[in-house]
């Protein structure tokens, strides 16, 4: 039945990805979060418009890192509005030294709920040549080990060509400010489309 889906044009479904990193202090264990915003590619372009109407002059891209509490919660209602699905792992806690390893871990257990969801695409943010290719050398091992199946397809996007990526980098980062306990209006606002799946690392 899955694969009829992925075949059938009106149920295309893509995820675009990013990820977001809390480091250990004395008053908290660290998290990696690796969000998915999960939509029809069809439906995609009113979601990009929006979210480029909200870039500041001289900008190309919107990084919830950089953007202050009022511009949040901007961002934040303007993703409410969309028809988008988000899939948020949670790893913790997360050893400072070993980060690339809670990306593997994060990244196995989203490919196992994207390919639930009958993703065909999944869109990585796209990091330095050689850090893609240490993701694709994991996706091939996972291909192996029929752990990830062979039909749903993994490339990489750079952010300012791709503001689905702002839409991952947004949900990633107000997810991790709910888990500190900052922002939480911002959380509420994006609703409760969103599943937290928490892993140990």
């Amino acid at each position: 039945m899955k694969e009829e889906h992925r075949q059938a044009d009106e149920f295309v479904l893509h995820a675009w990805v990013d990820e977001s990193m809390q480091m250990p202090s004395q008053q908290r264990a660290g998290l990696y979060l690796l969000a998915a915003a999960v939509a029809s590619p069809a439906a995609c372009d009113p979601m990009r418009a929006d979210l480029c109407d909200l870039l500041l002059k001289g900008t190309r891209r919107l990084h919830w890192r950089d953007e202050s509490g009022p511009r949040r919660a901007k961002i934040a209602a303007t993703i409410a509005t969309h028809d988008l699905v988000h899939v948020v792992v949670v790893g913790t806690p997360i050893d400072p030294k070993r980060q690339e390893r809670a990306r593997r871990q994060c990244l196995e257990r989203l490919v196992f709920e994207l390919d639930a969801l009958a993703v065909s695409q999944v869109w990585l943010e796209s990091r330095t040549q050689s850090l893609n290719e240490r993701d694709r050398r994991m996706f091939a091992a996972l291909h192996a080990k029929h752990v990830m199946p062979t039909d749903l397809h993994i490339d990489f996007a750079l952010p300012t060509d791709e503001p689905m990526l702002w839409v991952a980098d947004a949900v990633a980062g107000a997810v991790g400010q709910a888990r500190r306990g900052a922002a939480l209006d911002v959380r509420e606002t994006l609703g409760h489309g969103i599943d937290e799946i928490d892993i140990p690392l």
